[in-house]
């Protein structure tokens, strides 16, 4: 009967599709391709200099997208990890604070995790990241999706506890940039803040100019906290070359 089947169709042209159906030997659904994985350890500078885009926005109607197995991940993952869970959201954006963004104001982010769930957000609404009312993205665009810089290990966005309506009413690189030296959008006490200070203050001098930042730090320095005042004047004078006034 086979032999018949095949002498059939070597006489007439057939599709692809009968022959798959006709002999059973071709897949129906091709195998879903994967993004290369990211992942790093640096710190938040590292992850803003690393990041095409920087934009505020939220990701919302998650998603899973699929499971992945690597038999090589990438540093600085865990050796035994192999298993990699693919997720999706609608990122809408609220404003671009670095590079640009060439698709509409919604577009779908895509990131892998160690963990499933897909999960962006830790449940504890306590913690500082379900706190945060806006959210910086560290961004880039691969293969018609907006990807995180990295998919895990470090950041994928630094939050602040204001709004950012509520922020300073600057373009959006100086408005980020302040809300960065503003104690009250990244904790809750100035002590806290104060070691902040050294990773943000780098990136807030960029987005501001260095007149403007000079400005702002030597106003943290009169707060009178002492430890913010030690950890600004260092800042002032380590990375600005500039003395702390903070009198």
């Amino acid at each position: 009967m086979a032999f018949l089947i095949l002498q059939m169709l070597s006489r007439r042209r057939c599709t692809l599709g009968v022959i798959c159906v006709v002999l059973g030997t071709c897949r129906t659904k091709a195998e879903q391709e994967f993004p290369q994985i990211r992942a790093s350890n640096t710190q938040l500078e590292g992850v803003w200099r690393a990041s095409p885009i920087v934009a505020v926005g939220e990701v919302d109607n998650i998603t899973s997208y699929g499971k992945q197995t690597v038999d090589r991940p990438p540093d600085p993952t865990i050796a035994d990890v192999h298993d990699f869970y693919w997720c999706q959201g609608d990122f809408k954006v609220t404003a671009v604070v670095k590079g640009e963004l060439h698709g509409p104001l919604s577009e779908k982010y895509l990131w892998a995790s160690t963990f499933p769930g897909c999960k962006l957000l830790p449940d504890d609404p306590s913690l500082f990241d379900r706190r945060a009312k806006t959210r910086v993205w560290f961004l880039r665009e691969e293969s018609g999706f907006l990807r995180p810089t990295f998919d895990y290990g470090t950041h994928r966005f630094e939050g602040f506890l204001t709004k950012w309506e509520d922020g300073p009413p600057l373009p959006a690189p100086q408005r980020a940039g302040a809300l960065l030296l503003t104690p009250s959008a990244n904790s809750d006490q100035l002590e806290d803040y104060a070691y902040l200070l050294v990773d943000m203050g780098d990136i807030a001098c960029e987005l501001l100019g260095k007149g403007e930042c000079i400005r702002r730090i030597k106003d943290l320095a009169r707060l009178g906290n002492p430890m913010l005042r030690e950890y600004a004047c260092g800042f002032l004078k380590g990375q600005l070359r500039e003395d702390c006034d903070s009198r």
